[in-house]
């Protein structure tokens, strides 16, 4: 997860990078490629709205876990556009927007993340042009519940291996509801829609101090760690650099947390303590603890989904019970930001077709 990390930096000097574990891509322009299906009708966005697009964008492929390069669109790719359309029509304007900008849906067959978003391109003078997203197929052909959905990623961070998307006796139980009870592809969306929003805003953003050179084209996790937050930014509510969190926040058992391509990670036998050393933290999930990416799209869910009506997030181990969506409430530094940043006049990708 580390690595993921160093795969994202990257990516903000438009230099691309991906591994199968990555959920968020930066891609050059003319990386991003895909040819649709014979039949697939196609309206540049000032023909149609954002929501009729959906329809148009949506791409079945084979799962290469990688979105760069020509990607065939698989007949049937219509067909998955029905939920997505579903989750446009009850979220908030301003998500709804975000729509706009995409310029392909994947839908992947397989893969160990349950999706992944990212941008074309940053244009100094246009901003953001072209974002796209990859789901996990079966995400849009069953309607999975949240709390499964959620209760499996959760427990992947203990080392826990099971089919999707099932709770096994021996990890933490998660129960999640959602607003209108929507299935969990809610909350994932949101999420993805959280990582292009975050990179088109610069809501997280680094700089190399002041006489220090930062060679980050070496790839030197080291190198990265010389970045610091700017002021007022994000990152600097929570980060001490771009990896690292502050020092009241970097508990002994974050240097074990991993969801995805892990080289070492938790263990069941630390889930009561990890809880512990979480809950007087300002990461409002676990996997908001992961990267300052992950805050905030994180963070960008739980605010969305505060505006859509009553919902839960309760974690439960066996010594104590954990409610996320009250700590987030409770979070005033956090919550009082992204209230800021929510209102203002935010900036969205425009597609690249």
């Amino acid at each position: 997860m580390r690595f993921l990390i160093c795969l994202i930096l990257l990516g903000l000097s438009l230099t691309s990078k991906a591994n199968p574990s990555e959920d968020f891509f930066i891609l050059k322009p003319g990386e991003l490629k895909f040819i649709r299906t014979p039949g697939q009708q196609f309206s540049p966005l000032a023909q149609t709205t954002c929501r009729d697009r959906i329809r148009q964008i949506m791409c079945l492929v084979k799962s290469t876990q990688n979105p760069v390069g020509t990607r065939q669109c698989l007949p049937g790719s219509e067909s998955f556009a029905d939920p997505v359309e579903k989750i446009y029509d009850i979220l908030p304007e301003k998500v709804q927007k975000a729509f706009c900008g995409l310029d392909v849906i994947y839908v992947e067959e397989d893969m160990e993340a349950l999706a992944y978003a990212g941008i074309v391109r940053q244009d100094p003078t246009k901003g953001v042009v072209g974002s796209f997203m990859g789901i996990r197929k079966i995400l849009l052909e069953q309607a999975y519940d949240a709390t499964s959905v959620f209760g499996w990623k959760e427990q992947k961070a203990f080392g826990i291996k099971a089919p999707p998307f099932v709770h096994m006796p021996e990890g933490p139980r998660v129960e999640v509801a959602l607003p209108g009870s929507l299935s969990a592809l809610q909350y994932v969306m949101i999420h993805e829609f959280g990582h292009i929003i975050d990179f088109s805003n610069k809501a997280n953003d680094f700089v190399c101090p002041a006489g220090e050179t930062c060679k980050l084209e070496t790839g030197d996790m080291a190198e990265y760690q010389k970045l610091v937050p700017v002021p007022n930014s994000w990152s600097a509510l929570s980060w001490k650099n771009a990896v690292t969190p502050k020092d009241n926040y970097h508990f002994p058992l974050w240097d074990n947390l991993c969801f995805y391509g892990c080289n070492k990670s938790l263990s069941v036998a630390d889930v009561e303590q990890f809880y512990r050393e979480l809950a007087p933290t300002n990461f409002v999930t676990t996997y908001a603890a992961v990267s300052p990416f992950e805050d905030f799209a994180e963070s960008f869910t739980f605010h969305v989904l505060s505006l859509q009506g009553d919902w839960s997030y309760q974690i439960q181990t066996p010594q104590t019970a954990y409610s996320l969506d009250q700590k987030w409430k409770n979070t005033w530094d956090k919550k009082s930001w992204m209230e800021s940043f929510y209102n203002q006049d935010l900036r969205y990708p425009t597609p690249s077709n």
